[in-house]
């Protein structure tokens, strides 16, 4: 990696609608990728393993991994971002053994606490609220929910049915599995993603899979979750060091060039580039791309979330559980902790995640946490580390109904440019890692389309 030197030289419907470079581009033309999470290094990657040469990614901060952001402390690693990486994260497992980054298992127990006050695992929260016939209806009409949405989780390019487009809570009645969507609403809405209300189908339906898994006997167990003792960052640090990642270098300026190319400034410096590749977020890339008037309309569909993250000290806590706060996963307790977690007995220090309101201040989202902990009898001693995040661009269901994801496949390598990240798919590192790689296969692998 370089820091600040200038670079030298969807889903749609059920069909491709992807425009290829054909051959007007060689192995050695200069390819510009903006940004270096997750999305805009496996996009650099695979475009090195097609044989191209001469590609710049090109990022702001001066580290790499966009939302995966470990931080030292002298507890140890802290993840301001990103924190685990379930069993079905097959990019992103095969990439730390590829660089020989360790991972093991998460050391904690999931615990529900409810409106009542009450921690319960699992099972025993399904058995407080329903009976066990229902339960087991339920278990069986979410396994046939996973079975027809497959497809969702394999491919950015996945058709998306009209009752996917409805908000989960209403799409989960319709199909019989509302207990189990209750159960999963603590880490559904705890990670970040939004209230059940509002939120699409389709969305949840890509991750809730991964968190609860039908086990064949009429029952659920949980998903298998990994962590990265040495930081989630460090995985992203290795592959950056196989590309030419220029750190602390802002791209200001993309636009379209009229010989077909692009042009980009960078660090104040324009260079002349064959095609460039987004992987900035998508609702924010008109603050440097010049965008088409059908870009700009389609982009500015798509809303966030401001999401929080907490590293903090409190005593008379539970510790050595991952424990989601039932009362608080709904949009009228916005603000409140979704979910903290302790992983070492030995030391009370918490990560806790939470959705917070627009306008809310530090102060007031600390007074939020303050109350949460003492509402379970302990007290916040202080916030060591707080990261804010602009998170989980999406849109409603209105915009799907409109072909959002089709109209979006469309316009990719017009003028040579192309967007790649989680609002493409789903804000997970590994849905935005999958559809950044697809991406680039489907464009610009010739021997693909030969």
């Amino acid at each position: 990696m370089d820091r600040g030197r200038p670079a030298a030289a969807r889903r749609a419907g059920n069909r491709d609608t992807h425009r290829t470079t054909g051959d007007c581009m060689k192995r050695s033309d200069p390819i510009a990728v903006v940004g270096a999470g997750p999305a805009g290094l496996c996009a650099a990657d695979t475009l090195a393993q097609l044989g191209y040469a001469n590609v710049t990614v090109f990022e702001a901060n001066e580290r790499v991994g966009g939302k995966v952001c470990s931080v030292p402390t002298p507890a140890g690693i802290v993840e301001m971002g990103a924190v685990l990486a379930s069993s079905e994260c097959d990019l992103v497992l095969g990439l730390a053994r590829r660089f020989d980054i360790p991972y093991a298992a998460y050391p904690v127990p999931q615990h529900y606490l409810d409106e009542h006050g009450r921690r319960h695992d699992a099972a025993g929260f399904l058995a407080s609220r329903y009976d066990a016939a229902t339960i087991a209806r339920a278990i069986a009409a979410y396994a046939d929910a996973l079975a027809r949405c497959a497809a969702l989780n394999d491919s950015d390019l996945a058709s998306i049915d009209g009752d996917l487009q409805l908000p989960f809570e209403r799409y989960a009645a319709l199909h019989g599995f509302a207990p189990v969507a209750e159960l999963a609403r603590g880490a559904l809405v705890g990670f970040g993603y939004g209230y059940y209300d509002t939120v699409p189908a389709c969305y949840y339906m890509k991750l809730i899979g991964w968190l609860l898994r039908p086990d064949g006997q009429g029952g659920l167990r949980p998903g298998e979750f990994f962590m990265f003792p040495q930081g989630f960052q460090g995985l992203w640090e290795a592959l950056a060091r196989e590309l030419d990642v220029r750190l602390g270098t802002p791209v200001t300026a993309l636009r379209r060039a009229a010989d077909g190319g692009v042009r980009i400034t960078a660090g104040g410096v324009e260079q002349a580039y064959a095609a460039a590749i987004v992987a900035a977020p998508l609702h924010t890339a008109g603050s440097f791309v010049a965008l088409s008037d059908a870009e700009r309309a389609l982009f500015g569909q798509l809303r966030s979330h401001r999401y929080v993250v907490s590293a903090f000290a409190a005593s008379g806590l539970a510790t050595g559980e991952f424990l989601f706060l039932h009362e608080n996963e709904v949009a009228a307790r916005c603000g409140h902790m979704n979910a903290w977690a302790n992983r070492n007995p030995a030391l009370p220090m918490y990560l806790g995640w939470q959705l917070a309101p627009r306008g809310a201040s530090a102060q007031a989202l600390t007074a939020l946490l303050a109350d949460d902990i003492a509402r379970q009898g302990g007290r916040l001693e202080r916030v060591a580390l707080r990261q804010e995040w602009d998170y989980f661009p999406h849109v409603d269901g209105a915009a799907l109904g409109q072909r959002f994801f089709e109209r979006i496949a469309a316009l990719q390598g017009d003028g040579q440019v192309w967007y790649v990240g989680g609002a493409l798919h789903f804000e997970t590192v590994e849905h935005s890692a999958r559809q950044a790689r697809a991406l680039v296969r489907r464009a610009f692998d010739r021997a693909a389309h030969a």
